[in-house]
């Protein structure tokens, strides 16, 4: 239960969520917004990985 609280699962699921939706929905976001965005999640988790890690 207490994985469900962390917050780079749930930056992860709403990134999908985003991609998914914008190409199966037809959100019209431009594709390099929502790289852009992809991108800065990853690099937070990466960092956050990081962090947790070092503790």
């Amino acid at each position: 239960m207490e994985k469900l609280k962390s917050r780079k699962l749930w930056m992860a699921v709403v990134t999908a969520g985003l991609v998914i939706a914008n190409n199966g929905l037809g959100l019209n976001i431009p594709e390099e917004s929502v790289m852009s965005i992809a991108g800065v999640v990853v690099a937070y988790i990466l960092g956050q990985s990081y962090v947790d890690a070092t503790k």
